[in-house]
């Protein structure tokens, strides 16, 4: 994803939005979602806004993907969008490079894949959820008590909290 700075860096306009939607291709996927246990269920989408303030720009991004895991808690597939929004200045000063706060463009083009897969990773759910009440399964049998309760006899632990109540 690559975007034209010139509209910007000449003074035509003070801001430059854009929208972007790319197919996310197998070996990126494999780098930058590497050890995430995500597969890419569609297109990234990214929307955003460069703007000229007083010298510098500014990069603003809203980011969208599609994914499909497994609940941390049941084990089921499950679904979802993982979506992040991120600021960046953008700088033709290279020696910035060590800076997450800067994204550097060269030849007016602000290259955006690096900055997009990486705020996407970051943002991934550490434990993703099939629903946010998810029961899990039981310790002991295995049963999913999302479907009712087994009938194992395992104690469950906010019993502790009913009994001194």
């Amino acid at each position: 994803m690559k975007l034209d700075l010139s509209p910007v860096l000449n003074g035509e306009v003070k801001e430059l939005p854009f929208s972007f939607t790319q197919n996310v291709l197998d070996d990126e996927a494999s780098v930058y979602f590497k050890g995430l246990d995500m597969t890419v269920r569609g297109d990234i989408k990214v929307k955003g806004t460069v703007r000229d303030i007083s010298g510098y720009c500014e990069l603003d991004c809203t980011v969208s993907l599609p994914y499909s895991t497994h609940c941390s808690r049941c084990g089921k597939e499950t679904e979802g969008v993982c979506e992040c929004v991120f600021q960046r200045i953008v700088s033709s000063d290279g020696s910035r490079l060590e800076d997450d706060e800067y994204i550097v463009y060269a030849d007016r083009q602000l290259e955006l894949d690096g900055p997009v897969y990486e705020e996407l990773s970051i943002s991934f759910p550490s434990k993703p959820l099939c629903k946010t009440d998810c029961k899990g399964l039981c310790p002991v049998c295995g049963q999913d008590l999302n479907e009712g309760d087994c009938g194992c006899g395992h104690k469950n632990e906010n019993d502790n909290d009913k009994a001194t109540l």
